[in-house]
């Protein structure tokens, strides 16, 4: 008789939460780099960041090997970067997604293995080196991690770290009484992230490591083109 499988408080798939971020992605990059004057593809593209973020909490718990997935987000970080400077016209001064990824990595193995010093690390590098989202995608990151299997808290937390997340940011919506800045929009995953799917979408790992250079590189080479 087979086990009985463990019940899942949120969401656990994440292969399809990969393919949905990396569509996300995808969309929100096209429309920085050749339609950058228009919201939509803007908007969509917030729910990635966290998307990506709630697969390193979860990968964090799963994994046989953090130092094989940390040593795998590192190679992707040096890989990606001269697509990530062409495609979306940075400097080498800016580190792409994966060095945020790969601390918020870092900073959950520290917590689990009671080596406090490495989060704290984590977190000084995020402030101090310039990359994508910076301390504030580690902190989410490490955020989600926490309280991943609480989705109340999960919820409440996260919703209160958008809206802090957001301010001082692009406004897109003035209303009467309330404003709404464009990285409050990261909220978009929430309801994909509660969604309680134990079940697995199995996708080639491969697949979605090499998206984010690949896709890229392939912005960066029609850039160039048009």
């Amino acid at each position: 008789m087979q086990a009985a499988q463990k019940k899942a408080y949120t969401n656990h798939d994440t292969g399809l939460l990969g393919i949905i971020a990396g569509v996300c992605m995808v969309i929100d990059h096209v429309g920085a780099i050749f339609f950058p004057g228009v919201d939509a593809p803007r908007i969509i593209g917030r729910a990635a960041l966290p998307l990506f973020a709630w697969g390193i909490a979860i990968g964090a718990e799963h994994t046989r090997d953090m130092r094989k997935y940390a040593l795998r987000l590192l190679i992707l970080l040096l890989i990606s970067q001269p697509f990530f400077n062409g495609a979306l016209s940075h400097t080498w001064a800016k580190l792409n997604i994966f060095a945020t990824l790969l601390l918020g990595l870092v900073g959950i193995w520290g917590l689990k293995e009671k080596k406090e010093w490495m989060t704290v690390a984590a977190l000084l590098i995020s402030q101090l080196v310039p990359m994508d989202y910076g301390v504030r995608g580690v902190l989410c990151i490490l955020l989600l991690w926490a309280l991943r299997d609480n989705p109340l808290a999960l919820a409440a937390c996260f919703g209160a770290y958008c809206v802090l997340w957001g301010e001082g940011g692009r406004v897109i919506w003035d209303a009467p009484f309330f404003k709404v800045r464009m990285q409050t929009l990261a909220l978009l995953a929430l309801p994909l992230i509660l969604w309680p799917r134990a079940k697995r979408t199995r996708t080639p790992r491969w697949l979605m490591y090499a998206l984010y250079p690949a896709h890229l590189a392939a912005l960066w080479v029609l850039k160039s083109i048009l």
